[in-house]
């Protein structure tokens, strides 16, 4: 069977992902982190595989933040953009994407993006790349599933893919390398609802393992700047 890449993927699940993750109660949790160590108002945000747009784009954009979405998908961008009106999204992959005029970016946030359709050195090299991204200050919200290989032959929710990660020690090792300040990280695990969601059957879905990453770029970015 032929194995599906990042952008085959998630055109074909769409826009039932959203619900298949609605209740995933870490990455709300993070996004409540999120907002709580950045500047009140009018901070400018980037989300890498911003899905449909919910909850991410939509939970930064509704507290003030300037907003941009990208991902590889053009049906999850499309849904992004009806969904989220107040934010920007653009379909591209990330491996192709460089912020416009060398802008900086106040928080960025990968939330299981960077696992479909990209290698072990991919994922080394975005997390470089995101730290040049942020200005000094700021912050990185890094979700994923830590698994360590490459080019790993798998189905999820019912589709082939080649999947590739890091462990928690190979992200952290990482990080402190291009020069993050890891502030915390968290383990959970989440059934999603996929069968709810009507994205596959019952013995196509199963619980996973999600690592949450919380770093910084230097300084603390001032509440009051």
């Amino acid at each position: 069977m032929q194995r599906l890449n990042a952008e085959s993927l998630f055109d074909s699940v769409g826009p039932a992902y959203e619900h298949a993750f609605a209740e995933c109660t870490p990455q709300r949790a993070s996004l409540e982190w999120l907002l709580a160590h950045l500047p009140a108002r009018e901070c400018s945000v980037l989300d890498i595989g911003c899905g449909t747009g919910r909850p991410v784009c939509s939970t930064l954009a509704s507290a003030g933040h300037t907003v941009t979405g990208i991902d590889v998908s053009g049906v999850m961008v499309e849904a992004a953009t009806r969904n989220v009106p107040a934010a920007s999204f653009v379909k591209i992959d990330v491996r192709d994407f460089e912020p416009p005029c060398a802008a900086t970016y106040d928080a960025i946030t990968v939330y299981f993006s960077l696992i479909a359709s990209v290698s072990r050195e991919n994922i080394r090299s975005y997390i470089r790349r995101i730290f040049d991204w942020l200005a000094e200050g700021g912050l990185f919200v890094f979700a994923t599933v830590p698994i360590s290989g490459e080019g790993l032959e798998i189905a999820w929710m019912g589709r082939p893919i080649v999947a590739s990660g890091l462990c928690e020690d190979e992200v952290l090792e990482r990080m402190k390398e291009v020069g993050f300040e890891v502030i915390k990280v968290e383990r959970s695990t989440y059934m999603p609802r996929a069968v709810e969601a009507g994205i596959c059957n019952d013995e196509d879905v199963w619980e996973e393992e999600h690592l949450f990453v919380y770093a910084r770029k230097g300084r603390t970015i001032s509440k009051n700047s």
